[in-house]
C-alpha cells in the first residue's frame, strides 16, 4: 500500500505536472507559429496589399458615436499585417525571433508605409524595427487566413467565430450553471461593447482565448488542481498570442465560470435552469482556489514571455531581454501622460478635478455611499457572505491588474477598459449570492408589521 503523500510532496508533484503542461503548450504553439512563418509570402502580401485602402480610408483610430471608449485601433492591426508581410524575409526561425516591421514609430503614416513596403520591398527606404519582445502568436491563424482572404474578410470571419463562441458559451452556461449565470455573462459582455471586439484583430485574441477556456471548464467536471493546470496553459497561450490588450480576461472569466458550476458533474443540470446558490467550491477554500489559479496562470504567462526574450536574444544577438524589461518598467512604474506624472496622488487628483469640474464628484460620492448602505441592508447573512467571497476576490482581478500596469492601463484606457467585464460578471454573481433585495425590504418594515 502506497503511503499517503505529504503536503510538500503534493506541491512538488503539482509543480512537475505544471511544468509538463507549460512545456507542451509552448512546444505546440512554437511549432504552429514556425509553420505559419514557413508559408509562402507572395499570396499573403497580395491580400494585404488589397487591404491597405481600407485602412487608409478608415484612419488609424476610427471612433464610433463620438465616444472615446468606442475607439478602434487600426494602428496595431497595421503592425500585425506588417508582421505577416515580412515573415519570409529570413529563414522561418530567424524571422520568427526577429519580428521585423518598418517605420512603426512614425505612426501617422503607417498604412502608407505598409503600402510602400508591399510595392518596393526592403528597398523602399523604410527603417526596420524589431518587435521581438512579443511572440506575435496571432500569426498562427492570421497568415493562413491571409493566404486566401483580405483584412476586411478576416474581420468577417472573426465576427462569425466570435458569435459562435459566445453563443456556445451562453448555451453551456445556461445548461450547466443556470439561466442567471448566462444572463450575467451576456450583460457583462454587452456592457464592454463586445460587438466591436471582432472588428480589431488585437482586441479579439483575449476574448477568444477566454471564451474557449470557459467552454473547457464547462465541458466536464474540473477539480481545483485540474483548473490550475489548465490555467497554466491558458496563461502561456495568452502571452504567446496577445499584444497586452486585456489578458486578465483569460484568467477571470474561466475562474468565475468554475466558481458558478454546481457541485458534482458539470453536465448535471439543475431543475428549470436554476443555478445552485451554494456549492462545495465556495467559501474560504474557494478563495484559496482563486489565488492558486491566479498564481498558476501568472506562472504560465510570465514564463512564456521570458522564454521569448531569452530565445530571441540568443538567436538574433539583440538585447531583447533588456528592451523587454525596460518596457515592463515603463508600463508598471510611474511615467508621464499628457505632461502629468502618473503617481497615485496625481491620478486621484486628476479624477477629482475631472469630476468636480463637471459637478459630479459629490453626487457620485452620494451614490457610492447609498450603494454601500443598500449592500449592508440586503446582506443575506454572514454564512452567505463568506460563501460568496471567492467571487468578490475574482471581481477584484481587473482593478488589481489596472493598478499593477497603471501607465499602460491609462495610456490605452480606450481598449483596456474592456477587462472590466470580469468585474461585472463576477460582481453580479457575488451580489446575487451575498444579498437579497427582499430581505432588505423586510428589514425596513416596522417591527409590528413584521
Amino acid at each position: 500500500m502506497r503511503p499517503p503523500r505529504t503536503r510538500a510532496g503534493a506541491a512538488l508533484a503539482f509543480v512537475g505536472r505544471a511544468g509538463v503542461v507549460f512545456a507542451a503548450t509552448l512546444a505546440l504553439l512554437f511549432a504552429l507559429l514556425l509553420g505559419a512563418y514557413a508559408l509562402p509570402g507572395a499570396p499573403v502580401r497580395g491580400n494585404i496589399q488589397r487591404s491597405v485602402p481600407l485602412l487608409q480610408q478608415e484612419g488609424l483610430y476610427p471612433e464610433f458615436f463620438g465616444f472615446k471608449l468606442f475607439q478602434m485601433d487600426n494602428y496595431t492591426d497595421t503592425i500585425m499585417l506588417f508582421e505577416a508581410a515580412t515573415a519570409d524575409e529570413a529563414a522561418p526561425l530567424a524571422a520568427m525571433m526577429a519580428n521585423t516591421a518598418y517605420n512603426v514609430d512614425n505612426f501617422e503614416t503607417l498604412p502608407d508605409d505598409l503600402a510602400r513596403y508591399l510595392a518596393q520591398g526592403q528597398g523602399a527606404g523604410l527603417t526596420p524595427f524589431s518587435y521581438a519582445r512579443y511572440w506575435h502568436g496571432y500569426l498562427i491563424y492570421l497568415r493562413p487566413l491571409l493566404l486566401v482572404f483580405t483584412y476586411g474578410q478576416v474581420r468577417v470571419i472573426s465576427y462569425l467565430l466570435g458569435a459562435a463562441l459566445l453563443g456556445a458559451l451562453l448555451w453551456r452556461l445556461a445548461t450547466v450553471c443556470g439561466r442567471r449565470a448566462a444572463w450575467w455573462f451576456g450583460v457583462s459582455q454587452l456592457l464592454v461593447s463586445c460587438f466591436f471586439v471582432p472588428r480589431q484583430l488585437q482586441f479579439f485574441s483575449c476574448f477568444a482565448i477566454a471564451y474557449l477556456a470557459c467552454l473547457w471548464v464547462l465541458a466536464k467536471p474540473r477539480t481545483a488542481t485540474t483548473l490550475a493546470l489548465g490555467l497554466v496553459a491558458v496563461g502561456a497561450a495568452t502571452a504567446f498570442i496577445d499584444l497586452l490588450v486585456t489578458p486578465i480576461l483569460t484568467l477571470g472569466l474561466p475562474v468565475t465560470v468554475w466558481l458558478l458550476c454546481p457541485a458534482g458533474a458539470a453536465a448535471n443540470t439543475l431543475g428549470h435552469g436554476q443555478m445552485a446558490p451554494k456549492n462545495h467550491r465556495q467559501g474560504l477554500a474557494g478563495c484559496g482556489t482563486v489565488v492558486g489559479g491566479s498564481v498558476a496562470w501568472g506562472a504560465g504567462y510570465g514564463c512564456c514571455w521570458a522564454a521569448k526574450w531569452v530565445l530571441a536574444g540568443a538567436i538574433t544577438g539583440n538585447d531583447v531581454l533588456g528592451d523587454a524589461l525596460h518596457q515592463a518598467s515603463v508600463r508598471t512604474a510611474a511615467d508621464t501622460w499628457r505632461g502629468m506624472a502618473l503617481t497615485w496622488g496625481n491620478i486621484f487628483r486628476f479624477i477629482y478635478d475631472t469630476l468636480a469640474a463637471r459637478g459630479l464628484f459629490w453626487p457620485l460620492v452620494a451614490v457610492v455611499l447609498g450603494c454601500v448602505a443598500l449592500f449592508v441592508l440586503c446582506l443575506r447573512g454572514r454564512a452567505q457572505l463568506v460563501a460568496a467571497l471567492p467571487l468578490a476576490l475574482t471581481a477584484c482581478m481587473a482593478p488589481v491588474w489596472f493598478a499593477a500596469l497603471r501607465t499602460h492601463s491609462i495610456q490605452h484606457g480606450w481598449f483596456t477598459w474592456r477587462a472590466l467585464c470580469v468585474t461585472l460578471f463576477a460582481g453580479a454573481a457575488f451580489l446575487w449570492q451575498a444579498c437579497s433585495l427582499q430581505q432588505g425590504l423586510h428589514r425596513l418594515k416596522p417591527k409590528k408589521q413584521k
